[in-house]
């Protein structure tokens, strides 16, 4: 006789059976997760720490800037990267790297074992918290780093609580060719392979001194330009392609531009330029501050002049083309001279001797809201037609050129004001082009001063700018540019029928 079935048992076996089966397929699920999400962190990592040969510069990382964004962007896009980008990388929560710089003089087989394995870091970082932390090494070759010495120094006054730091990681050994740096907190519980590694940059400990013809200092000075955005970090393309132009007019042929909001298009447009005719080299680095930009500004600058003298300091003296005075300035600013035509011929008059490390140039606050002048072409760049500046309460910052020249060894980067000199506003000026507002009123829709408010300011009339004009709408490369047909083009085209 056979056994009746009762219902409840039949159904919990089913019941049973679909859980093992669901647990078995999460489980080959979770792993399958497991194993992709590995792969890409591999691959991520492999291209921080090492780049990828080929590919385009990196323009477009924003504040919300991240290593998935870093990839696609480089996958895309068509530009040749030059040098090791700087990017800030959070260490904890209140420390940020930036760039990493391994000090070397020449070849790395040439060193001497006391810059063997000595790497510097730019970091920001809270001043109220004191830095803890231990730091690695990676070699070239080694697939696990080496544990090395942590220090550090400020090298700025605390700014809206930050300051910069410059951390400093040394192995007392010369166990092989240092590549990256990583920091993590002094704490034996955290596993210091997860902590981000900069990818170090070889600078010089010391600069060749270079060689005097005897027609005294002939084509000895060249200025180098590191841009940065402005407070309000965006710039249209008209102002983007004035200020290149202009500063080129000015004798600087180099120019550094740490910036995310400069569009890939116009790169692109800008490569189409033959080099016969700029004559100019333009390295484009992304800038992606973790922080709020407004609050943070001051100090994000000082962190990118200390990477731009970093950068230009490694060239040896005797090379003629490589930059012998570096200056950082935004978008919004034109160092204007009074008298000379060029930079070259002002730091000629004003520092014959090449002795000065600093020289500060005063500002001059131009408000694009104030009318036009009369005597001003129509064809002129707005910054051209205004000629009026104004002593509102807005506190401006000096620019400064810095003498690379006087820097004989490593050390003095970190000593900018041994000597410095003012340079007269009759020789020269640092016209800042803005918006004029109130900073104490809010203006939902972003309007400065009316006319009534601006002509009950104290102003002076300044037209250095205005000599220029000229020189500047019948310059090759600003007329490529104002005739809107390289936007046209595609880069099969021959740019030269435009000329």
């Amino acid at each position: 006789m056979k056994s009746a079935h009762k219902p409840g048992v039949t159904m919990r076996k089913y019941y049973q059976l679909i859980l093992v089966i669901v647990c078995f397929v999460s489980i080959v699920t979770l792993l399958i997760y497991r194993h992709e999400y590995y792969r890409l962190r591999y691959v991520l990592e492999v291209l921080n720490f090492f780049g990828k040969p080929g590919l385009s510069e990196i323009e477009f990382c924003g504040p919300g800037f991240n290593a998935t964004m870093l990839s696609e962007i480089l996958r895309n896009s068509s530009m040749e990267v030059r040098e090791t980008p700087p990017l800030f990388q959070e260490i904890d929560d209140s420390f940020y790297s930036y760039s990493s710089f391994l000090q070397s003089y020449q070849k790395y087989e040439k060193l001497t074992q006391t810059h063997a394995h000595n790497i510097d870091t730019i970091v920001i970082g809270k001043a109220s918290v004191r830095p803890n932390f231990r730091c690695n090494i990676w070699l070239e070759n080694v697939s696990k780093p080496k544990a090395g010495r942590f220090t550090f120094k400020i090298v700025s006054e605390p700014i809206n609580d930050f300051c910069l730091y410059i951390f400093h990681c040394s192995l007392s050994k010369n166990i092989g060719k240092p590549k990256g740096v990583s920091f993590y907190m002094n704490n034996y519980n955290i596993n210091p392979i997860h902590a981000p590694i900069n990818r170090v940059i070889e600078v010089n400990t010391k600069r060749k001194p270079r060689e005097r013809s005897s027609i005294r200092f002939v084509n000895n000075i060249e200025p180098a330009i590191c841009v940065i955005p402005n407070k309000v970090p965006l710039v249209s393309r008209d102002s983007f392609i004035e200020f290149l132009v202009f500063h080129h007019m000015m004798g600087v042929n180099s120019f550094t531009i740490y910036d995310s909001m400069i569009s890939e298009d116009i790169i692109r447009r800008l490569n189409l330029l033959p080099s016969d005719i700029t004559q100019w080299t333009i390295q484009f680095f992304p800038l992606n501050y973790p922080f709020v930009f407004a609050k943070s500004y001051e100090i994000v600058h000082n962190a990118i002049e200390l990477d731009c003298l970093f950068r230009h300091f490694k060239f040896d003296k005797d090379e003629s083309n490589k930059a012998s005075h570096a200056i950082v300035m935004s978008w919004d600013e034109f160092l204007v001279p009074r008298v000379h035509t060029n930079m070259k011929a002002i730091l000629d008059d004003f520092d014959p001797t090449r002795k000065t490390r600093t020289v500060e140039v005063k500002p001059l606050l131009f408000c694009l809201n104030q009318y036009d002048d009369d005597n001003a072409e129509i064809g002129y760049p707005t910054v051209m037609k205004k000629t009026h500046y104004y002593m509102l309460s807005e506190e401006l910052k000096s620019i400064y050129i810095r003498n690379l020249d006087t820097m004989t060894n490593y050390d003095d980067i970190f000593d900018l004001d041994s000597s410095s000199k003012i340079v007269p506003l009759d020789i020269l000026g640092v016209h800042k082009y803005t918006e004029c507002r109130d900073p104490k009123a809010y203006h939902p829709s972003g309007a400065g001063y009316n006319e009534t408010q601006m002509q009950v300011f104290q102003h002076k009339f300044e037209g250095a700018m205005l000599k220029f004009g000229q020189s500047l709408v019948s310059n090759k490369i600003y007329r490529l540019y104002t005739s809107g047909q390289i936007w046209e083009k595609t880069p099969s085209d021959n740019v030269r029928d435009m000329l």
